[in-house]
């Protein structure tokens, strides 16, 4: 049987900060990079930046930056938070990106999510934190062509890139080892 058609690749690398706090750290963060941080969980919002801001929970978020701007951003919010309770790491080296793209990508996806991923509930522009392969990952459906973008921990990443693989050529005997 022939294979899904797909397109996967690794993604470069990107700056990745895991910040939370209440709602006065929201706000400074919002004002200083210029994007509205998310207050509902698998929610985002993208700054004319290019920056994307990952909901988990009303008072944590993860904000994917270009690589190499996480450090000067970092240390502005630590500066303008430094009266509030807060936690701001950058966790860039956590988080390694895959690209899965294709007409068929959503069928190669849903054999290892464990969410319903029909446009209907999860429409272009929704991001989950979900099981994905026997490990965690933040998906994100970039647009109706279909394309997604997945964020794994960095040391799943050719795990994810093998299954997805292995997933694309529809050989479900190998994935269920």
């Amino acid at each position: 049987m022939a294979g899904y058609d797909v397109s996967i690749k690794a993604l470069e690398n990107c700056g990745f900060l895991d910040l939370r706090g209440g709602e006065d750290v929201r706000q400074i963060c919002n004002k200083h990079l210029n994007i509205a941080l998310p207050t509902r969980a698998n929610k985002l919002e993208k700054a004319s930046s290019g920056a994307i801001a990952f909901c988990i929970s009303p008072n944590h978020w993860l904000l994917q930056v270009a690589d190499g701007e996480q450090l000067n951003i970092l240390q502005s919010l630590e500066y303008l938070s430094a009266s509030v309770s807060h936690s701001f790491v950058d966790v860039s080296d956590l988080y390694a990106r895959i690209q899965l793209s294709g007409p068929e990508s959503r069928e190669v996806l849903a054999q290892g999510v464990s969410i319903d991923i029909h446009p209907r509930v999860f429409p272009s522009g929704s991001t989950a934190r979900t099981g994905m392969a026997k490990t965690t990952a933040q998906i994100h459906y970039v647009n109706e062509s279909p394309t997604y973008d997945i964020l794994v921990f960095s040391s799943f990443r050719q795990h994810i890139l093998d299954w997805l693989s292995l997933a694309a050529a529809n050989d479900s005997n190998s994935l269920l080892t």
